[in-house]
């Protein structure tokens, strides 16, 4: 029994002392990093601040952008690098409605260049999305890159 605890022991510390899982994320975050750099070289893109990239599709003439204390109602849909679409509110009958503040940093820096009734692609470093860990049980790979495309339909003050 002694022999098989010092096994498990073994193998569950190699890939972590070795390099294991942080050889993927190196590969991940450079290959986040190429699409990122991807999604800035489209047209109309810009870089806002901390690795988020947006893009207009649809400008509204409106005046009317959130704040960080403000909830948003969107239509929204997530995608990974690769194209994988990992989330989305388009299909559903119903906005979504976030308090901005509650939303990962991605959303709160580019959610406020987004005036009402427009329509932006949204394009977020890991560092401003899930980070080093990703999320959804595997879903969103440790230090993925992701792209949103994001409707502003409501800002509530």
């Amino acid at each position: 029994m002694k022999f098989f605890l010092i096994t498990l022991a073994i193998a569950l510390f190699i890939p972590y002392s070795f390099g294991g899982d942080s050889d993927e994320l190196a590969k991940e975050k450079k290959a986040s990093a190429e699409y990122l750099a991807k999604m800035l070289a489209e047209p109309e893109a810009v870089a806002i601040a901390s690795g988020v990239v947006i893009r207009p599709l649809f400008v509204s003439p409106s005046d009317q952008f959130a704040n960080l204390s403000d909830t948003v109602k969107v239509a929204y849909h997530l995608v990974d690098r690769e194209g994988k679409v990992l989330d989305e509110s388009i299909t559903s009958d119903e906005l979504a409605v976030f308090p901005l503040a509650k939303l990962i940093k991605c959303w709160q820096i580019a959610v406020p260049n987004i005036s009402f009734c427009s329509f932006y692609k949204v394009s977020c470093s890991s560092d401003t999305a899930y980070g080093d860990k990703g999320a959804g049980d595997g879903l969103i790979k440790p230090g993925a890159a992701l792209t949103f495309r994001i409707t502003m339909f409501g800002i509530q003050k």
